[in-house]
């Protein structure tokens, strides 16, 4: 090799060997600068809701990503982060039992891990209590209300203090609708504690006559097919039952006979009744409805077209036989 070829050689060789001082560097910061990225979830404390914006040093202090505590009471201890109210509730929870990472409120709460009757945390304070309009009773809230719902209620008289109405007033509970019967009695003159509806009812201590209330409305009143009649109810029916009704007085009545005995509103014509135009009190009367007095003249028909032993007597078995018409012997 001659002189020159090997300047050449280690010309080249001084060139590479600067490229590669060049390089190396770089390329070792790079590595070194590289961070693996972390699943957060594999920890077993997913970053979820709030703790998702939270800084890392928040919680890994000193550089320590090993051995963090995850229950919520190491960082919420007031220190750290907000811890437990003053007027939080008495519970041997874990926070993450009622809270969720999205939202401090409103939470969910299982009450079978809490100490103490309703009323030492329903009590206006730590959670919610009795409203100002609240019956009055001295009953544990358990004996009424439940855990999963707060209405409706089971409702236990026995404890309560007071009449009826002092609860029953349209402010604490339930009280008379603007269609109630006017009454001075008490509720339970006719109600009971088992069932609002389906009342027995005192007439005694009604005021007003039996139209002012059974009119539809209040009470009920007269129905479609009634008879026409100005005679108050007292008249025809009695508190004790409404139907059947006693004798109706027909002079309280207005229209004719048919315009109620008309099958619908009140007995009327059966289908053997005799063929007639007359009217119903031609020959029946308002004292009894049988036996009728019967007036020929109005018949329309022979003789034999009523008595026929179906709409009218007809001849008996032993009657003498004849073709002749009953009027040739026989007389109205």
């Amino acid at each position: 090799m001659t002189v020159k070829r090997i300047w050449q050689f280690l010309l080249v060789l001084a060139a590479l060997l600067m490229a590669a001082m060049a390089v190396t560097p770089a390329t070792a910061g790079k590595q070194n600068s590289t961070v693996t990225a972390v699943d957060h979830f594999r920890t077993g404390f997913p970053l979820t809701g709030a703790h998702a914006a939270v800084r890392c040093e928040s919680c890994h202090q000193g550089g320590q990503f090993e051995g963090t505590p995850k229950d919520c009471l190491s960082c919420h201890n007031t220190v750290r982060a907000s811890g437990l109210p003053a007027n939080h509730l008495r519970t041997r929870a874990n926070c993450d039992t009622c809270h969720t990472t999205s939202q401090w409120q409103v939470s969910k709460f299982d009450h079978s891990k809490y100490d103490g009757t309703c009323s030492s945390c329903h009590n206006g304070v730590q959670a919610v209590g009795k409203t100002a309009t609240h019956i009055q009773t001295s009953q544990e809230c358990g004996t009424c209300h439940n855990t999963t719902s707060w209405n409706a209620v089971r409702f236990d008289h026995t404890g309560i203090t007071g009449n009826c109405a002092s609860c029953h007033n349209g402010t604490k509970a339930t009280g008379k609708s603007s269609t109630h019967v006017p009454t001075t009695a008490d509720c339970a003159t006719c109600h009971t504690t088992n069932t609002w509806a389906g009342a027995r009812f005192d007439h005694a201590g009604v005021t007003g006559n039996c139209a002012s209330c059974h009119n539809g409305t209040t009470a009920k009143g007269k129905s479609v097919t009634h008879i026409a009649s100005t005679a108050t109810c007292q008249n025809c029916h009695t508190t004790a039952a409404w139907s059947p009704a006693k004798a109706v007085n027909h002079a309280d009545v207005t229209g004719s006979c048919s315009s109620c005995h008309n099958g619908t509103k009140a007995k009327g014509k059966n289908p053997t009744h005799i063929a007639t135009s007359a009217e119903c009190s031609t020959c029946h009367s308002t004292t009894a409805w049988t036996p009728a007095n019967f007036n020929h003249a109005n018949a329309t028909g022979t003789c034999v077209s009523c008595h026929n032993g179906t709409s009218a007597k007809g001849k008996s078995a032993t009657h003498i036989n004849t073709t002749t018409a009953c009027a040739n012997c026989h007389t109205t």
